[in-house]
């Protein structure tokens, strides 16, 4: 399974991909389907207004930015949900 590859926004100049270009083992597509369900469910919250705009960080996927949940101890809700989902 082929993948493009999300990196860290703000600023950020690291490279860290968070899809591997590919999947060979149960462990990997584990991992790889947590990483969708964490990202579905931050689309979800962020575009619902759920949680304050601190409580994202921003990632890329080629040219769409996407809002990624971070554990964010000032806001409980998205502290619980983000612990919840890793």
């Amino acid at each position: 399974i082929a993948s493009a590859g999300i990196k860290h926004g703000e600023g950020s100049h690291s490279e860290a991909v968070l899809f591997p270009e590919s999947i060979t083992t149960e462990q990997q597509s584990l991992v790889l389907v947590k990483r969708l369900l964490a990202i579905s469910v931050s689309c979800i919250t962020y575009m619902r207004g759920l949680f304050p705009e601190s409580s994202y960080g921003t990632r890329y996927l080629d040219d769409l930015c996407l809002k990624i949940l971070r554990e964010d101890k000032s806001c409980l809700g998205s502290f619980e949900t983000k612990t919840r989902l890793c």
